[in-house]
């Protein structure tokens, strides 16, 4: 803002050419200020990293490994060398299937994990209930997707544990839904990690009841690095 014998200057009692000098400084003070905090403010983009283009080293490898041909259906050289890395990673023997979304990896792992009447358990705010546009229910056949309460997007032990048990494993009735699967995502749609003991502690409440835990891992290299 300029000023004038300490007061500030407005274009009824200022000539015009003394208006545009203060516009032209209040402009540079603003591009000092822009550039100021542009050198401290480091801009984080939370978007999905499906918005961005390819790392060039993935690039990089995608070109590389285009060249030449290759066994199809998983039995490439790449695939197996693939299966072994993952099996060194997670310190087990694992199977390896690529599919094009995140969706589709949560949908297809209820839909092995379900039987007919199938109850899963989610939090309330996961993805599998609130971003896949029913993808698990159509291809489940038809599972319950049923909420679980937790803060900062993690499902809290004891309210899946009380959850759980209002399905029990061998109802009367041939009605009642079954438990198939707990959910869990890492990281959380918050933003927010699940500790290794607040995952042990599902996954056992999970298996007590002789239920599978399955792990969206929708952000699983950062909650692990």
């Amino acid at each position: 803002m300029c000023s004038n014998d300490g007061g500030t200057l407005s274009s009824r009692h200022t000539p015009a050419h003394k208006t545009t000098d203060c516009q032209s400084v209040d402009g540079e003070l603003q591009d000092k200020l822009n550039s100021v905090l542009k050198s401290i403010v480091r801009m984080i983009n939370l978007t999905s990293d499906n918005w961005s283009g390819a790392h060039p080293k993935i690039s990089e490898a995608l070109l590389h490994h285009c060249d030449g041909g290759a066994t199809a259906y998983g039995a490439s050289v790449l695939d197996k060398k693939i299966e072994r890395t993952f099996n060194e990673i997670f310190e087990s023997d694992v199977a390896v299937y690529f599919v094009g979304t995140g969706t589709a990896a949560n949908a297809l792992s209820m839909a092995y994990l379900n039987r007919a009447g199938g109850i899963i358990f989610a939090h309330r705010h996961a993805h599998l209930i609130e971003d896949e546009c029913g993808a698990p229910e159509y291809f489940t056949g038809g599972a319950r997707l049923v909420g679980v309460g937790g803060a900062e997007g993690r499902i809290d032990a004891e309210a899946l544990e009380e959850a759980i048990r209002r399905y029990p494993p061998n109802p009367v009735s041939v009605h009642a839904g079954r438990p198939m699967a707990v959910s869990v995502t890492q990281s959380t749609e918050s933003g927010t990690l699940y500790s290794l003991a607040q995952i042990r502690r599902i996954a056992n409440i999970a298996h007590a009841h002789g239920i599978p835990l399955h792990m969206d891992g929708a952000r699983f290299t950062n909650a692990v690095s």
